[in-house]
């Protein structure tokens, strides 16, 4: 029986893969006529700040669909979660959201969003800090 649990675990794996395979080739078709679409309009090049900040965040959360895509590759790899993994895709997926922000509108949450980068990248420099990373001497 756990035979067949395992295997029908590695088929939603493979297929939950795929699909965000597909996602980010979509995500990445749109960002590209994004950016000719945004080129063709502005030859003078000039680009208003909140475009330049809406490519960054479409720019990183393709990133963040393919560091995804990498922590389920790597749980079908191994069969084990990379915690290291999952805090990096939370860091550029909080990046994304304080880069795409408009900082006036979110005073408030401005401050909790910054704590939280803060914690994340605090929880990544322990993991890294950790027994098994140590080096041998």
């Amino acid at each position: 029986m756990l035979k067949w649990i395992e295997l029908f675990e590695t088929w939603i794996n493979w297929a939950v893969l795929l699909m965000m395979a597909l996602v980010v080739l979509i995500l990445t078709a749109a960002f590209a006529v994004d950016i000719v679409r945004d080129i063709m309009a502005y030859p003078t090049g000039a680009i208003t700040n909140e475009q330049v900040f809406g490519i960054f965040g479409d720019l990183l959360l393709i990133l963040i669909g393919l560091e995804l895509m990498d922590s389920v590759k790597g749980y079908l790899k191994d069969h084990k979660v990379h915690v290291e993994v999952i805090l990096m895709v939370a860091m550029v997926a909080l990046t994304r959201k304080a880069i795409v922000v408009n900082v006036k509108d979110y005073q408030a949450g401005a401050i909790g969003l910054a704590l939280l980068i803060v914690a994340l990248a605090a929880s990544h420099w322990l993991l890294l800090q950790g027994p098994s990373r140590s080096k041998p001497q």
